[in-house]
């Protein structure tokens, strides 16, 4: 049947007394299947403005000028403290780096000089068989005591470890011989004389030590 626009609907309320009309839009229900986690349901406004508020920064207090004056002393008594250590450390840095650098040029310049009481110590060795030459060789004598008294007060001490027991920390071993008079592993001869300086060796003693 083809629909008429001019016929009257029985379920229009402006024709059929008995229908009731509708002032509301009709609400769907959505059902809620078996398993399905219950919706959640949406923040109030009164949650929407607690959390604004609590997002809002607190409102600071404002700082007088005496915190701000005894916060710059503090600031610029820690500074005066942290470039005085700076400086402490500074100097002592300094004052170690020339003591070495002292020392060393000390140690240099007795390593210079010890040459000359090896040559005198090899004159004294040649002279022993020339019996015409005493005079000579006391002469030399004198003059190398004279020479390492000079040294040892400058803090020089001669190593003469004939006889002791090979120590690598004062001798350097230059060969072995058998000898059967000094011991296994005893220097059995110098070649040459080593020398410390306070307590540092600064040249080792050349030595042979006994097989």
């Amino acid at each position: 049947m083809p629909y008429d626009p001019y016929s009257r609907h029985p379920l229009d309320p402006r024709y059929n007394p008995f229908v009731i009309p509708r002032r509301r839009p009709v609400r769907r229900i959505k059902v809620r299947r078996a398993g399905e986690p219950r919706p959640t349901s949406p923040p109030s406004a009164e949650d929407h403005s607690d959390k604004m508020t609590e997002s809002q920064p607190k409102a600071q207090q404002p700082i007088s000028t005496d915190e701000i004056e005894q916060q710059k002393s503090i600031d610029w008594q820690e500074q005066y403290a942290r470039l005085q250590a700076d400086l402490e450390n500074t100097k002592k840095r300094i004052e170690k780096r020339y003591a070495q650098r002292h020392e060393d040029l000390r140690a240099r310049m007795i390593l210079d000089l010890l040459p000359l009481a090896d040559h005198l110590e090899a004159a004294l060795a040649h002279s022993q068989g020339d019996a015409g030459g005493e005079g000579l060789r006391e002469g030399v004598e004198l003059t190398l005591k004279a020479f390492l008294d000079t040294l040892s007060k400058y803090g020089v001490q001669v190593i003469d470890p004939l006889g002791e027991e090979f120590n690598p920390e004062l001798h350097e071993a230059v060969g072995i011989v058998n000898d059967p008079d000094t011991p296994s592993g005893h220097v059995a001869k110098v070649l040459q004389r080593g020398y410390t300086l306070d307590g540092r060796v600064i040249r080792p003693a050349r030595v042979l030590v006994a097989q």
